[in-house]
């Protein structure tokens, strides 16, 4: 540098202009002696003229060095020759690397500031070059860090945000967060991974106007579950963002502790208190939920707050790919089978089914107690009791509700029951899953053991229907099974004591089997009729349609499907029926 730098000197002494430079410098500097004065001079031309020099013509010569006469503009009151001396020096000047420190001392070149205000600009423009240039190393420095080994939690974390960040603004965060995610891998695979495909949010509870609808009027307990990165947060951030205002999310890693059992506490007590104040429509969890017990913990949660539970997984493409997963938190490939067995293991829930949305449960609810009370007022005035007085119990106190208003389509038993893996893994189920449908309610009906109400499905409904749900009854119903398929859809609304839910639908394929009998009286719902054996149906006038979400349910211990089916053998009469 120093041979080029004497020589630009030699030239800076014949040029009159840029003696005035000197001139405006030695002034500014009032130097003691002239010799120190000459010697500062020669030291500012050769770090002040060459920098400025430098600095006017750098941003040319990187963006297209053939456009020198962008250089003119800034000699106003040159020389003639001074157009064509420029292009010299630029000639001898290699390429800068980026500017020193030292560049900050340029403002010291204010005597220059008679030239047009060019070089500020062209200042801005080489700052602005220099961090472009450095961005590339920053970022190499940050894939080299990202490579190191990190905490499992952090990366699953951020893994999630940046699918948020991914889905709202892809370009503006999303490749910093890549590289610390898939350490050393490339800008484009980081990009097909962090950003999920449209299909990847196909849920009718996001795409579907009716059921999106529904939802924000009616109380929802959503519960996501998944393997780490594969998109949980994305999904939750998707909800909150469709919902707005009616939904409230919870994320385990807010709730993160240095115990385990501190964290899952303060995570349950806040979702527990959001569900019991009501605030929000939908509620929704965002943990790993890989247990049965933890499921059935959140069914129950849902039940007794009035709330329709829904369990969604990640549709990521990566959702189940055991190698990506390892790569994007950082894990063994190992570790993260486990967790998918695990998962595996309760994919499948005790069963699936239409669960009632609030407004529709309500309004059944309604109907099935003036049923019971027009019931027993008629069985008193038209037939009589056996029973001494004050012996007789009120039909509403003898059926006690059993859990949520439900439609039960298919009962897994968590895939032991026969079938249950096929019904699942229907195309159909999938993507009805949290679909939102109008069941028409048709008849109620009584008999000594249960208490319920006759749904009458459509085809599209019907799809959801296992073609041998009538053939399949357990224990079997004589001729239940060339009843036309979907025969056997009700709803539980009461059992005796000691029943269980599932006998609900045998009695009802035990009347429907009976041969028709004319009605008896009308009541103010319906036409009602007696088939004998404490056995009454009420057809309604008009069929009640109440909304219902298709989504599935949890339960801890064993199933008490084997039990309900040796308790539906006892006392098959009752004397107040």
């Amino acid at each position: 540098m120093e041979p080029e730098n004497n020589g630009e000197i030699s030239d800076v002494s014949e040029n009159p202009q840029q003696e005035v430079v000197v001139a405006a410098v030695e002034e500014s500097a009032v130097p003691e002696n002239p010799a120190a004065a000459v010697e500062e001079k020669e030291q500012l031309v050769m770090n002040g003229a060459g920098d400025s020099a430098r600095n006017n013509v750098e941003p040319v010569e990187d963006e297209s060095p053939l456009k020198v006469p962008k250089a003119e503009p800034t000699v106003p009151c040159a020389a003639p020759e001074e157009p064509d001396r420029l292009p010299e020096e630029k000639e001898k000047e290699p390429a800068p690397e980026p500017l020193p420190e030292d560049q900050e001392q340029a403002p010291p070149q204010r005597p220059e500031e008679p030239r047009p205000p060019s070089p500020e600009k062209v200042q801005e423009e080489v700052e602005a070059q220099k961090v472009a240039a450095q961005t590339p190393s920053q970022n190499d420095g940050e894939e080299i860090e990202a490579s190191g080994d990190k905490p499992a939690e952090v990366t699953e974390q951020e893994k999630d945000k940046q699918a948020e960040v991914a889905a709202a603004e892809p370009e503006k965060k999303g490749e910093p967060e890549k590289s610390a995610e898939l350490p050393g891998a490339e800008a484009a695979p980081d990009q097909e991974v962090t950003l999920p495909s449209a299909d990847s949010l196909s849920f009718p509870l996001l795409k579907d106007d009716k059921t999106k609808e529904a939802l924000r009027s009616s109380r929802t307990l959503v519960v996501i579950r998944g393997l780490p990165g594969s998109g949980k947060t994305f999904l939750s951030h998707a909800l909150a963002n469709a919902y707005k205002d009616h939904c409230s999310v919870f994320c385990a890693d807010d709730y993160a502790a240095s115990a385990e059992s501190d964290a899952r506490e303060a995570l349950d007590q806040a979702v527990g208190a959001c569900c019991a104040d009501a605030v929000s429509a939908m509620v929704v969890v965002d943990d790993a939920n890989r247990a049965r017990e933890r499921l059935a913990h959140m069914s129950l949660l849902a039940r007794e707050h009035g709330m329709v539970p829904i369990f969604l997984e990640p549709r990521t493409e990566w959702s189940a790919d055991v190698a990506r997963l390892a790569k994007l938190t950082g894990r063994k490939p190992a570790a993260v089978t486990a967790m998918k067995r695990q998962l595996d293991e309760v994919r499948l829930p005790l069963f699936f089914g239409w669960f009632l949305l609030a407004s529709g449960r309500d309004r059944l609810r309604s109907a099935g107690a003036d049923f019971l009370t027009a019931l027993d007022a008629f069985k008193k005035n038209a037939v009589g009791s056996s029973l001494s007085e004050g012996q007789e119990v009120p039909l509403e106190q003898y059926f006690k509700s059993k859990g949520s208003l439900h439609c039960t389509t298919k009962f897994c038993d968590y895939g032991k029951a026969e079938g249950a893996k096929e019904y699942a893994e229907k195309p159909v189920v999938s993507e009805m899953y949290s679909s939102v449908f109008d069941l028409s309610v048709s008849a109620l009906f009584v008999t000594p053991r249960t208490f319920g109400a006759r749904v009458s499905l459509t085809q599209e409904q019907l799809v959801l229907w296992p073609a041998d749900a009538e053939k399949e009854a357990d224990p079997p119903v004589t001729g239940a099974g060339s009843l036309p398929t979907g025969s056997r859809a009700h709803i539980t609304l009461g059992c005796a004591k000691g029943v269980e839910a599932v006998q609900t639908g045998l009695d009802l394929l035990e009347i429907l089997v009976l041969p028709q009998v004319e009605p008896i009286t009308d009541l103010e719902l319906g036409s009602l009729k007696f088939y004998g054996e404490g056995r009454w149906m009420l057809e309604l006038k008009e069929p009640l349609c109440v909304a219902a979400c298709f989504s599935s349910y949890y339960k801890s211990g064993s199933s008490s499907h084997e039990q309900g089916k040796k308790e539906s053998k006892k006392k098959r009469n009752c004397a107040i029926l």
